[in-house]
C-alpha cells in the first residue's frame, strides 16, 4: 500500500527517570536503551525484516540519571531509521512515522496510556493535500494475552523458537554496539 518504504522514525518515552534513579540496579549500564530500546527495535524487525545496516548513536544524556535517560540513533539502511528513547516524558507516549513512495502511516500513542491512533495518507502526485483515513482506538492494552499465548508457545518449542531465538541474538547484538556507541559518544 505505501510502496517502497524510505523512512521510519519512532519516539517511545516513558517518565520513570525518578523510579529508575532511586533504584541501584537499574540506574546503571545502558539504561533507557534495553528498557525501550529493545520495544523500538524489536517492532522495527518485525515490521521490516532483519536489520542489518550498522546503526550510530546521535544523542547520549544522562539528564537525571547515571544510567542514560535518553538516546537518539539509527540506521541509514533500508528504510532509514530514525529512533528516540527517553525516561524523561512525563507522560507515556510513543509514536511512529512510517513514509513511502505512495503515501505514509502513523501511530499515535498505544492502548494502555488511553487512545491510540493509527493514520494512513495516501500521496498525492505531484503535490497536494493527501486523503487520509483514521482509526482510533479506546480500549484496555490488547496484547498481553496474546504475548502471554505466544510466550507459552515457544516454551513448549513450537517452530518458530530458532527463528525467534535467532532474532533476539540479533537485537541483543545491536543493543550491545548501540551501548558501545553511546559510551564512545559520551567520552569525548
Amino acid at each position: 500500500v505505501l510502496g517502497q518504504i524510505y523512512l521510519c522514525r519512532m519516539f517511545y518515552g516513558n517518565g520513570t527517570a525518578r523510579d529508575v534513579r532511586n533504584s541501584p540496579w537499574r540506574d546503571r549500564g545502558a539504561g533507557v536503551l534495553p528498557d525501550l530500546g529493545s520495544h523500538v527495535l524489536d517492532t522495527a524487525m518485525f515490521w521490516f525484516g532483519d536489520l542489518t545496516a550498522p546503526f550510530a548513536v546521535w544523542s547520549a544524556d544522562r539528564f537525571e540519571n547515571r544510567a542514560y535517560d535518553h538516546l537518539a540513533f539509527g540506521s541509514r539502511g533500508s528504510p532509514v531509521l530514525e529512533m528516540e528513547i527517553t525516561l524523561l516524558s512525563w507522560r507515556n507516549h510513543f509514536t511512529a512515522d512510517v513514509y513511502g513512495e505512495h503515501g505514509s502511516a502513523h501511530i499515535e500513542s498505544l492502548c494502555k496510556w488511553g487512545p491510540s491512533s493509527f493514520i494512513r495518507r495516501t500521496r498525492i502526485l505531484p503535490s497536494g493535500r493527501p486523503p487520509e483515513e483514521a482509526i482510533t482506538l479506546v480500549q484496555a492494552d490488547p496484547t498481553w494475552s496474546a504475548e502471554y499465548e505466544h510466550f507459552k508457545g515457544l516454551c513448549r518449542g513450537k517452530p518458530d523458537t530458532a527463528s525467534a531465538l535467532a532474532s533476539d541474538l540479533r537485537l541483543n547484538r545491536i543493543l550491545s554496539e548501540l551501548a558501545r556507541g553511546a559510551d564512545a559518544l559520551t567520552a569525548t
